[in-house]
């Protein structure tokens, strides 16, 4: 079943029409004006950012969103810019060697139009995202929410171009398939798996005790075994769904290589930028870190049918030690570790989010794979502590 750019736009919104976010090779101008709301008294007329007429109701929660988000939009796209600039200059005054994925990601936040279709496409996506329509949100968590969903599908779309024009430079791998993320085979015995509703952990693989060697060698069997089982697992699973959806080998492959990547540590970084949580290096002394990830599916009341679910977990807890990134970096001269903060156990950091894929409009004659957020949570909670007796950990990293 080909899903058609009508359907698909009508059922995830047009700032998701199933174009690839600035894929194509002819940058094109583009004038964004957020109309003022009644309440607004400014006659202040802003001409970076633009919002549609809105087409399925509005009301004061989004309004009052939306109008902290353009300053939000704007910022986060104008700090993408600099931080290209500042690494061209880097990497032109040192001589190193420039890696043609690099050269693309400047290209692509050093473009006037592209940056402006991306801050049009970010309000779009908050306009129709349930959070923002329904509760007040804090200029941190609009920056949250924008940053991710600009990642994610940003990391999908970059399968839909040619090698040549990508940012990322991944190996893929696999079993059924040969569109795995080689990072979420590397790293699979570090994070809790669930596919369709099947667990995989290394912890639940059954240990002996034996010497230190018989140990070592029983933990890689445990770990290969569980590599073997899990990626034919999630790879059966989305195989059916795209013969389901009667997606062509090479969409299917796309797919894949877009749910494997998230699933991976590439998914885990797009959760940590932009998040509260990023903020505070935490001590290891006590630290108890999980990840998980969870894939399955949903049904969608339109037009758009079953659709894959992937929800994304990370949570830091135990720690009694930390420093503020923001403190480090304004020491003076090359980043040291400082005297570490004392806090209550009870301190946690807490990110979370569900991403959707779902099959797009077909793009060089292959079916695309559109990706969106569909809610978040970002919470850093540092607790003070009670007594400070206990001196600072020398080894806190």
């Amino acid at each position: 079943m080909q899903v058609s750019e009508k359907t698909v736009a009508k059922a995830i919104g047009p700032w998701q029409c199933g174009r690839p976010l600035c894929s194509g090779e002819q940058d094109s101008e583009l004038r964004v004006v957020v109309p003022r709301c009644s309440q607004c008294t400014t006659g202040e007329q802003d001409t970076e950012l633009s919002l549609i007429p809105e087409p399925i109701g509005s009301n004061a929660i989004c309004q009052r969103n939306l109008r902290l988000a353009k300053s939000v939009v704007r910022d986060v796209f104008a700090e993408l810019e600099t931080q290209c600039r500042q690494e061209q200059l880097h990497y032109e005054t040192s001589g190193l060697k420039l890696p043609c994925q690099k050269s693309n990601v400047w290209d692509t936040y050093m473009s006037k139009a592209r940056v402006q279709r991306f801050m049009a496409d970010a309000m779009e996506f908050l306009r129709h995202n349930a959070e923002c329509r329904s509760r007040v949100l804090t200029e941190p968590q609009l920056r949250f929410l924008v940053l991710l969903q600009h990642f994610v599908s940003e990391d999908t779309s970059d399968f839909q171009k040619p090698e040549a024009m990508r940012k990322h430079h991944d190996a893929f791998e696999g079993i059924l398939t040969d569109g795995v993320n080689s990072q979420l085979v590397k790293d699979l015995h570090r994070s809790d798996y669930s596919v369709d509703g099947q667990s995989f952990s290394l912890s639940q693989e059954p240990s002996q005790n034996r010497d230190d060697v018989s140990h070592g060698e029983e933990q890689r069997r445990s770990i290969a075994r569980l590599q073997t089982e899990f990626i034919t697992a999630l790879e059966t699973f989305l195989l059916e769904f795209s013969a389901r959806k009667g997606l062509s080998s090479a969409g299917t492959r796309r797919l894949v290589q877009a749910v494997s990547t998230q699933m991976s540590q590439a998914g885990l970084a797009n959760l940590e930028r932009g998040s509260q949580a990023s903020r505070f290096f935490v001590g290891s002394q006590g630290l108890d870190q999980r990840t998980a990830y969870n894939l399955s599916t949903m049904d969608d009341t339109g037009e758009l049918g079953e659709s894959l679910k992937l929800t994304i977990l990370c949570m830091k807890t135990g720690f009694c030690q930390y420093l503020e990134k923001d403190e480090v970096l304004r020491i003076p001269g090359p980043p040291c570790i400082g005297s570490p903060k004392e806090c209550a156990p009870s301190s946690y950091l807490y990110q979370y989010c569900t991403l959707r894929f779902v099959p797009g409009p077909r793009i060089d004659n292959c079916e695309s794979t559109l990706c969106c957020v569909l809610d978040a949570l970002d919470e850093a909670h540092i607790d003070p502590r009670d007594s400070l007796d206990s001196d600072p950990d020398p080894d806190f990293l």
